[in-house]
């Protein structure tokens, strides 16, 4: 047999027998695999457990338990269903990679519910998605999370920055991104697929202890642990929300348009929900604007929008217009709350004045500037300290917990004047520092 680019064959022990072929053999519950580091040219072995039946689950379940630490990731295909299509689950405990075939596999709730215990901890690299898929299967946040991604940047390294360059950066190595486009869905996986899933949670625990341990040191974990959870909160918020009010354009409707908006943005949902098939293929967002501007029920109205004439949206107009009718008879609906800082916009000189001192804080701390504030944070930073409003809203995040901690007394010392801001050595990476005026 011939393998491309002199790719050896690969040996698959399972329980019965021996296969010996470039693909593995689904039903196989160990597999030896040939790995590549190539930052050192060295030809590496590596062992994981292919996990294909609830019994193997709920051993590693079991393994996870008596641990109390576990490093996972997932792949999955998210183009083309309602919801990310879950196809592949990494898993690294202390001693062991396992991956999990959840075709074959069947329930993962074992796995799910491992995660939610408050004595384990979880690793992930920006784990959005695999939160996500937790939350979805349980309806509770991971407790005691760990985002290397996230800690990193309390660290001063850039955020977000990749795996693979955490990775180079603390252990030397490049990892192999081939895969990256890869059809998760198909069956049997390649030994080079096999390789670049088992890869990506190789190195998260010892990542993990390195990264926490610089973070104890600083004195960091308690700022790690708040930003985590307030993350978690916010997913699980958008997860439960209807979210109408995020489509692009609608800031340009108001009225019975954006009672319009809502019922149609519902129906889409519903309908995708229905098909498993995402939401845009249904109806995109700027047709869903643009007949919710137009505000009739009127099919051959409704036609004359350039973009309903394709016949995957056509079948959808009855539909559509008793939706639109329905609307109409509603209310506008009411805006989820948002938080009102001062009147108007604040200048944009002083915006980026603060953006610069924003920047040298971070780089003498050694945190990520784009982890601890936004231009729009700075901005609602601004309005607040100058033109206070109390309408009950929360104060802008400037000015609250970690961040307030490591940044907000600064930045109050500079719009009130007791704290300049100069020009030091212009030739300098950070040419710029801050000083006491001297009174008159």
């Amino acid at each position: 047999m011939n393998y491309p680019h002199n790719t050896p064959p690969v040996v698959v022990v399972a329980r019965d027998s021996v296969y010996k072929d470039r693909w593995f053999a689904s039903i196989s519950r160990w597999i030896a695999i040939r790995r590549i580091d190539y930052g050192t040219g060295q030809r590496l072995n590596a062992q994981f457990s292919y996990i294909t039946n609830q019994e193997s689950l709920h051993q590693l379940c079991d393994k996870i338990a008596a641990q109390k630490l576990v490093a996972f990731d997932t792949e999955f295909v998210a183009e083309d269903s309602y919801r990310p299509e879950l196809c592949l689950v990494q898993v690294a405990t202390e001693d062991e990679i396992a991956i999990i075939d959840p075709y074959t596999c069947g329930d993962l709730n074992p796995f799910w519910q491992s995660l939610i215990d408050p004595s384990t901890t979880v690793i992930v690299h920006a784990g959005r998605e695999e939160t996500l898929f937790c939350y979805r299967a349980t309806q509770s946040l991971i407790p005691n999370l760990f985002d290397i991604q996230i800690a990193a940047a309390f660290l001063g390294f850039e955020y977000p920055a990749s795996y693979g360059n955490l990775v180079h950066r603390f252990t030397g190595m490049i990892l192999d991104k081939e895969e990256t486009r890869s059809d998760w869905r198909n069956r049997p996986l390649s030994n080079q697929q096999l390789q670049y899933a088992a890869q990506d949670v190789r190195d998260l625990p010892r990542l993990f202890q390195t990264i926490k341990q610089q973070i104890e040191r600083l004195n960091r974990l308690p700022w790690l642990e708040e930003e985590t959870k307030q993350r978690q909160e916010e997913l699980a918020e958008f997860e439960t929300n209807e979210n109408w009010y995020r489509i692009s354009g609608i800031q340009a409707l108001s009225g019975n348009s954006l009672a319009i908006v809502r019922g149609l943005w519902n129906w889409r949902d519903a309908k995708a929900k229905e098909r498993d098939i995402p939401p845009r293929k249904i109806l995109r967002d700027d047709l869903l604007i643009e007949l919710s501007r137009r505000g009739t029920s009127d099919v051959r109205r409704m036609t004359s929008l350039r973009g309903m004439e394709h016949r995957h949206t056509k079948q959808y107009l009855p539909e559509l217009a008793k939706t639109i009718e329905v609307a109409m008879t509603q209310p506008p609906p009411t805006w989820p709350k948002k938080n009102r800082y001062g009147k108007g916009q604040p200048a944009g000189m002083l915006t980026q004045f603060l953006s610069a001192a924003l920047a040298y804080i971070c780089r003498t701390k050694r945190i990520s500037p784009a982890i601890v504030a936004t231009s729009d944070d700075l901005r609602d930073f601004v309005r607040y300290r100058l033109d206070p409003i109390n309408d009950g809203s929360s104060p802008p995040c400037l000015t609250v917990g970690w961040r307030a901690e490591i940044v907000g007394k600064e930045l109050d010392e500079l719009l009130t004047g007791k704290l300049a801001m100069v020009l030091d050595d212009p030739d300098s990476d950070m040419p710029i520092k801050f000083c006491r005026p001297q009174p008159n």
